[in-house]
């Protein structure tokens, strides 16, 4: 769970947070939902309440209905971080999970990445 919150703090973050998360060469975007994908990939649904695992299919929902070559600068582009009207979209609906975990927003932590290269 602390890796799931970790990812959502990540999610609900500014720009500027999000990119000091990652080296200057990083697809920032692309490494966040990546990040997130992993958490929903090891989360027991069933520890969650409804309220709770509805928040996080929204927000899973969201990013997979953005997702695809038609929104592939939202992910590879760091200045869509900014830009990206998509990304305050996601930082909502990450803050809506927060609140519902019963989480306070707080700046992420700086971890060891698996940086995905070309």
């Amino acid at each position: 769970m602390d890796n799931l919150k970790n990812s959502i703090m990540a999610l609900a973050a500014s720009a500027k947070v999000q990119e000091a998360l990652y080296p200057s060469f990083a697809a920032v975007g692309d490494e966040l939902v990546l990040e997130f994908g992993e958490c929903l990939d090891n989360l027991k649904v069933s520890d969650l309440t409804p309220e709770q695992a509805a928040s996080i299919e929204a927000l899973d929902v969201f990013i997979i209905q953005h997702s695809g070559m038609q929104f592939s600068a939202m992910y590879l582009e760091n200045s869509a971080l900014y830009e990206d009207p998509n990304w305050d979209e996601i930082r909502s609906l990450a803050k809506l999970v927060a609140k519902e975990m019963g989480w306070s927003l707080t700046e992420p932590v700086k971890q060891k990445h698996r940086i995905v290269t070309g």
